[in-house]
C-alpha cells in the first residue's frame, strides 16, 4: 500500500475560488497590505518629526 496518494488535478471552477481568494488577501485592502501601510506612514511621520525637529 503506497503512502503516497494520487489527487486529481482542480476544475477551472475550483482554480478560478482560490486564485479570488488569494487575490482578496493580498493587497492594499488586504489586513496585510494595511498593516504594511500603516507602519510605512509611522515611520514617515517619525522621519519627518526627525527631519524639522532633529533628535
Amino acid at each position: 500500500m503506497s503512502l503516497i496518494q494520487q489527487r486529481t488535478p482542480p476544475s477551472n471552477e475550483e482554480e478560478y475560488k482560490y486564485a479570488k481568494l488569494a487575490m482578496e488577501w493580498y493587497g492594499w485592502g488586504s489586513p496585510i497590505g494595511l498593516g504594511i501601510l500603516l507602519v510605512a506612514l509611522a515611520a514617515a511621520a517619525v522621519l519627518v518629526r526627525i527631519a524639522v525637529y532633529g533628535f
